[in-house]
């Protein structure tokens, strides 16, 4: 049976809405100094993009990669002009940035550099863009040699690239950078998009005894993320396997336990904004540990600093949507698109 015809296609995914309001809390907290674990919600997103970009274009592939810049440029480049500014008014408030003008034009076209000890951009949680970017460029390329087998030929050049990464000893940043592991979280995504696109069918009527077993599945995957540490446990394992293998059950559990439930709207608002504040946060939560958890103890100054720290980035996530995600988003797809 193919997807088009078991109501797969044309609907709101609020589970991933859900999940995408997670991964980007996990994120938040993760910078914040007394917490300090989150990371992870980075691979949850790597799966869910996966996931998204092999849903689009199976009807529509028209302007794809301008699409995407459209997207997610905007608010990026917006957001990498105010720290450019920013490192060049007041250095002092940065710790390895320098306002250097090479650095700027690599972060606008989505090439990895290192600052200090990491690659990262300036905006330093753009790095995952880097990725973002490079994926929906396989995918793009992908499409041009076949549509029906995009899926395939993605994963297998993701696939080529980590494998002849694990064996590069050069030093080459962008060449260890866009051969990592962590590159093979997008073929969960499309894995997972693979199985749903014909499964899906079976979810709208499925009965609450297996919905809640396969949620709560979800659940669990997602608590140990916190619990354990999984960098000491497996340390010796790659990323793409300690945090991408839970991600991939995560968004799995959570996709078919929510398929067609009405989620809280809540969630489903914060999962609309999670881009926004995922590129906003880190600025805020830097402010926090600065000026409120200078030493990183969980006091009551730091417990309250935290909720007001999360409470301004949901704010400004807020405003960010409203202005770039939908208004800027949609006079540029007018503009360019037609």
């Amino acid at each position: 049976m193919n997807f088009l015809d078991n109501g797969f296609y044309n609907r709101r995914f609020d589970s991933i809405q859900l999940l995408r309001a997670a991964a980007a809390i996990s994120v938040i907290f993760n910078h914040m100094a007394f917490i300090g674990k989150g990371a992870f919600g980075v691979d949850i997103f790597f799966c869910i993009s996966g996931f998204i970009m092999m849903y689009v274009t199976e009807t529509d592939t028209d302007y794809f990669f301008v699409k995407r810049l459209i997207r997610l440029a905007p608010l990026y480049y917006f957001m990498t002009a105010v720290t450019y500014i920013g490192v060049t008014a007041a250095p002092q408030l940065f710790d390895k940035t320098t306002a250097d003008p090479l650095m700027l034009l690599k972060s606008i076209f989505f090439i990895p550099y290192t600052i200090g000890d990491t690659i990262q951009p300036i905006v330093r949680v753009g790095w995952t863009l880097n990725y973002e970017m490079f994926f929906y460029l396989i995918i793009w390329v992908s499409l041009k040699i076949s549509k029906k087998y995009r899926g395939i030929i993605a994963s297998l050049i993701i696939f080529v690239l980590v494998i002849a990464g694990s064996f590069y000893e050069g030093g080459n940043v962008i060449v260890r950078f866009f051969t990592d592991s962590i590159m093979t979280e997008f073929i969960y995504g499309i894995l997972a998009y693979e199985i749903h696109r014909y499964a899906a069918a079976h979810y709208e009527n499925m009965d609450i005894s297996v919905r809640l077993p396969v949620f709560l599945l979800a659940v669990c995957s997602y608590a140990l993320l916190w619990v354990v540490d999984y960098d000491k446990v497996f340390s010796y394992s790659c990323r793409a396997v300690i945090y991408g293998v839970p991600a991939f059950i995560i968004f799995n559990g959570i996709f078919v336990a929510g398929y067609g439930a009405k989620i809280p709207r809540v969630f489903v608002w914060l999962g609309d904004i999670s881009y926004s504040m995922y590129l906003i946060h880190y600025f805020i939560v830097r402010l926090y540990n600065r000026y409120l958890c200078p030493d990183g103890i969980c006091d009551g100054t730091a417990l309250i600093g935290a909720v007001f720290a999360v409470f301004v980035t949901v704010c400004a996530g807020a405003v960010s949507y409203a202005l770039f995600e939908k208004k800027l988003n949609t006079y540029l797809r007018k503009k360019i698109l037609h």
